[in-house]
């Protein structure tokens, strides 16, 4: 009779193999991922690392119709090797659950054998696990900034001289400030295109006390240096 329970299965146990003959041993293996650094005129020196993964290896044997032990088994040993390389390759989690070594973890399937030796329809396996893992990796926002002539970021532009055309939105400080880098400064623009700016304003139906206000989309403005 057995004492021990070893118990594989995918997606909460919708599907399920309890090992019908355990291996004669269990063992698993975990390392630590400590650093071995050599340092100059002191040696080596080892770094504290973080827990690796926990592995194992199970082996042992289906037991076919003719065998005592198939009594143990719920499936055909096909069956079981069917069950196995299917979960191998669909790349399954498997949890493994071993009873009396606490044993609860999700695992992958690293690597699958199997045999069958002459006159005999066990099918003997070796099954090797590793611990399942998943990442926790914290989001990282990153400001993307524009490189230029050796800048992280691009400065703002300003470029006198040469002609504008007014467009929609367009008021005189913002010309201004976008040709001077600074606003105050429109009434240089205002003075070198006061006629056009006049002219614009009353074909509009606007007072001469009002044309220093009032642009128009389309016109041309010559713009000082």
């Amino acid at each position: 009779m057995k004492t021990r329970v070893i118990e594989l299965s995918i997606d909460n146990r919708q599907e399920a193999i309890e090992l019908p003959i355990n291996p004669p041993t269990v063992e698993f293996k975990e390392k630590q991922l400590n650093q071995t650094i050599t340092l100059l005129n002191i040696g080596e020196a080892n770094l504290a690392g973080e827990r690796g993964l926990k592995y194992t290896e199970l082996s042992s044997f289906f037991p076919s119709e003719n065998s005592p032990f198939y009594k143990n088994a719920s499936e055909l040993p096909e069956k079981y090797v069917s069950m196995l390389q299917e979960w191998k390759t669909a790349k399954e989690v498997v949890r493994v659950i071993i009873s009396d070594m606490k044993v609860n973890l999700a695992m992958l399937i690293d690597e699958f054998n199997y045999s069958m030796k002459e006159g005999d329809n066990d099918i003997y396996y070796t099954i090797s696990l590793s611990e399942y893992r998943t990442l926790n990796v914290p989001s990282v926002q990153i400001t993307t900034k524009v490189r230029s002539n050796g800048l992280l970021s691009r400065p703002e532009t300003t470029q006198s001289g040469g002609s504008y055309t007014v467009v929609s939105g367009d008021t005189l400080w913002g010309i201004s400030k976008q040709k001077y880098g600074a606003g105050a400064q429109y009434t240089k623009i205002y003075n070198a295109n006061s006629s056009t700016i006049e002219a614009s304003a009353k074909s509009h139906g606007k007072s001469s006390s009002d044309n220093g206000h009032w642009i128009y989309p389309g016109d041309v403005y010559t713009i000082p240096a």
